[in-house]
């Protein structure tokens, strides 16, 4: 076997540069698409890093510039489509400014959520996004204007990008109400720092109707889907049952469909389910599922477009987002008349 002719160790820019004959400064400039080298001089410094298998030391990097050029991203839940929606449109967006995203898994938690920003500030990352954030804003508050920081569906902080979450709530809420239903159950999600603006916007719907709110007809959903089994039976339990179900997001009003169905229970003949968030499976789902659509891949590429502006120190205000639209499917229907 040919013996290769660059060393075992790692490619180095002074490397390059006793190859190309030319200055590491010159090689450096030519690598980062410097206007101040020739483009010949820069395709063929690129071709011959590219040969030697030449790979940027981001720590080097770092020390010099400043700029880590990573992105810190929390994500609650990974495994929930909405979420990897959006972790595209960050992914997608932050290509195009060359960062590079690194994305850590909280599961909702208060204390895995600390420790992943923890580990982004250790990490040194130009940035930090943060999805339906489980920590107080006071804990974000503390560190200070050291680092840019955009929410993402949190309206309570300096810098954030969301959705019009209670119109959306309203908009099923009004769907259900036209149909004919008034024993209509909500499910909320797990709890977090603020006020769940869909559970406020399912009681200011029934207030609206003249419904009282009925604290039996509202349950919480921790995340996972098997726990909508037993969300069924409770529901199945309550006295009056209800006609009509308004589900925290559309995971938890597919694992309920299924569960009622296993019990005999014919949607929306029965009982009618909708949900939130028009994952992609919502369409495919039997029923098709009635939801709100939210524009999370558009979110994830707004976001990194705020969080970019705030990085250079620009001047900026928060992006306008289209309002959530109701996508009315099979899994609702007329409340059937006894």
């Amino acid at each position: 076997m040919a013996k290769s002719p660059w060393p075992a160790r790692r490619v180095t820019i002074k490397d390059i540069a006793l190859e190309a004959a030319v200055d590491p400064s010159t090689v450096t400039r030519a690598l980062q698409g410097s206007e101040r080298v020739k483009p010949a001089t820069r395709q063929r410094i690129a071709e011959l890093a590219k040969r030697m298998g030449y790979v940027p030391n981001m720590a080097a990097r770092t020390l010099v510039t400043q700029r880590s050029h990573l992105l810190g991203v929390a994500i609650p839940d990974m495994t929930n489509p909405f979420f990897a929606d959006l972790a595209r449109g960050v992914e997608d967006e932050s290509a195009k400014h060359r960062l590079q995203v690194l994305i850590r898994n909280t599961e909702g938690d208060e204390a895995i959520e600390r420790d992943a920003i923890q580990f982004f500030l250790e990490l040194k990352v130009d940035g930090l996004l943060v999805p339906m954030a489980r920590c107080p804003a006071a804990y974000y508050a503390s560190l200070g204007s050291s680092i840019p920081l955009v929410h993402v569906n949190r309206a309570d902080t300096e810098h954030f990008v969301t959705c019009d979450t209670h119109a959306g709530s309203l908009a099923v809420m009004t769907h259900l109400l036209d149909h004919g239903h008034r024993s209509i159950a909500f499910i909320t999600g797990p709890s977090g720092p603020l006020r769940e603006p869909k559970k406020h916007a399912y009681e200011q719907a029934l207030r609206d109707a003249g419904i009282d709110v009925n604290p039996d007809y509202v349950f919480r959903f921790d995340g996972h889907l098997d726990s909508t089994t037993a969300i069924a039976e409770r529901i199945l339990a309550v006295v009056p049952r209800p006609t009509a179900v308004f589900a925290w997001n559309d995971v938890c009003a597919m694992g309920l469909i299924r569960a009622l169905r296993n019990r005999g229970i014919r949607v929306p003949d029965d009982m009618s389910i909708a949900g939130h968030d028009d994952i992609a499976l919502a369409a495919c789902y039997e029923p098709a599922l009635t939801t709100v659509h939210w524009p999370m891949y558009e979110l994830g590429q707004q976001s990194v477009r705020y969080l970019y502006r705030l990085r250079e120190g620009q001047v900026t205000r928060q992006p306008e987002i289209p309002a959530p639209a109701l996508v009315v499917r099979a899994s609702t229907g007329p409340v059937r008349r006894k």
